[in-house]
């Protein structure tokens, strides 16, 4: 392991006497000494050097010591590295204006040895756990974009044609990771398994309860094409699992069945899915009226199945509570009715277009305003023979 570098220290002074004797006390406490005589220079070897710390005088021609802080404060890779103003001037105003342009220390001339090592020492320290979370931050967030493609590949993406249907998803999580998650698969040709849950919370502990349904759903969607009897033991499994853990999931199951032309939905405290007829230009909550609660809350909860009609030329269209409990910078919220309204408005167009629309339409709500909830919205459309 090679051995940790000193600090670096950048004296910038145009005057040699000064940086004579600031580079002997420091480089006797063993830190490296970089020098500028003017302030491009000092701007220079910010850039090619990367010092921990600046000594910085504010009297200098050309460019002072005034405009060499503010720029290095308005370089990104730069804003928080130390500078410490060395002057002459006792105006109250000059120091001001210091602070204001980012200064985070003084030291006046003529200095006192003992005060710059002592400020130095202090500074560099801070800087030195500046960098240590700054580094475990990029390794944290490598790993969270990691952790960002492994769920994703656990839900279906884009495009999915299976069993006769067409299914078009959109995910945006609210941090890299969420608690959002869907799931297809067929029983048989013309019969589609549909799932989609909203673990409580967002981030690291959201997306593992993701990971936990994504394996409970995985195991059991072969076994049974009853969506209540799927909720019960899924509800089982998952409590059992997150023990005395307080976390819960909304979550809906639904069976589409072509040939019969009905949809079979059982539902766990979720939003409930929009059918699309589209013959009528009429878009229509699935209001089960034994609304079961969320997944983990009762070790012995009641979920019914309820059959719907499902027209073959209309569509299904399911979304987490994301899609609509957000507001505008004016406070104004989204809400069911509003999308309900936007799907309306699309109910003639394909499931790629609708999807689109809606995500549009999401997005010119907000205009910019942040959304504090993981979105996820799939539309399911019977595809077209040919």
């Amino acid at each position: 392991m090679s051995e940790p570098s000193s600090p670096k220290i950048l004296v910038v002074d145009d005057e040699p006497r000064n940086i004579r004797i600031l580079q002997i006390q420091l480089t006797a406490k063993g830190y490296t000494v970089l020098t500028a005589t003017n302030g491009q220079e000092a701007l220079e070897m910010v850039k090619t050097a990367s010092p921990d710390l600046i000594l910085l005088d504010i009297m200098m021609p050309k460019m002072n010591g005034f405009e060499v802080c503010e720029q290095i404060r308005a370089d990104e890779s730069t804003q928080f590295l130390p500078v410490v103003m060395v002057t002459a001037l006792s105006d109250t105003q000059d120091r001001i204006r210091a602070i204001e342009l980012g200064a985070d220390d003084f030291i006046s001339k003529p200095f006192d040895s003992l005060e710059i090592l002592a400020r130095v020492r202090s500074l560099v320290r801070i800087k030195q756990y500046q960098d240590a979370l700054r580094q475990h931050n990029e390794r944290l967030d490598e790993e969270l974009e990691m952790a960002r493609e492994v769920q994703e590949s656990l839900m279906p993406q884009g495009i999915t044609d299976l069993s006769g249907f067409r299914i078009v998803s959109h995910y945006t999580p609210e941090m890299a990771v969420g608690g959002d998650f869907f799931d297809l698969w067929e029983i048989e040709p013309g019969r589609l398994g549909v799932f989609i849950s909203d673990v409580m919370g967002h981030g690291v502990s959201a997306a593992f309860g993701t990971v936990l349904i994504k394996t409970l759903v995985e195991e059991m969607k072969t076994q049974t094409d009853d969506p209540a009897h799927l909720l019960e033991t899924l509800n089982a499994r998952f409590s059992n699992l997150i023990g005395s853990q307080f976390m819960f999931a909304t979550a809906l199951c639904a069976v589409l069945d072509l040939p019969n032309e009905k949809i079979r939905c059982a539902n766990a405290g979720h939003p409930f899915p929009f059918l699309m007829w589209r013959r009528r230009n009429v878009c229509e909550p699935i209001a089960n009226q034994c609304i079961g609660t969320g997944l983990g809350l009762l070790s012995d909860p009641t979920y019914e199945t309820v059959d719907y009609p499902f027209d073959p030329l209309g569509g299904l269209f399911l979304y987490t509570d994301g899609a609509y409990e957000f507001q505008n910078s004016q406070g104004e919220a989204f809400n069911p009715e509003r999308l309900q309204n936007v799907i309306t408005q699309q109910v003639s167009q394909p499931a790629p277009v609708l999807v689109e629309r809606v995500v549009e339409a999401i997005n010119q709500f907000s205009n910019g305003h942040p959304k504090d909830d993981d979105i996820t919205i799939v539309a399911i459309d019977v595809k077209e023979k040919g």
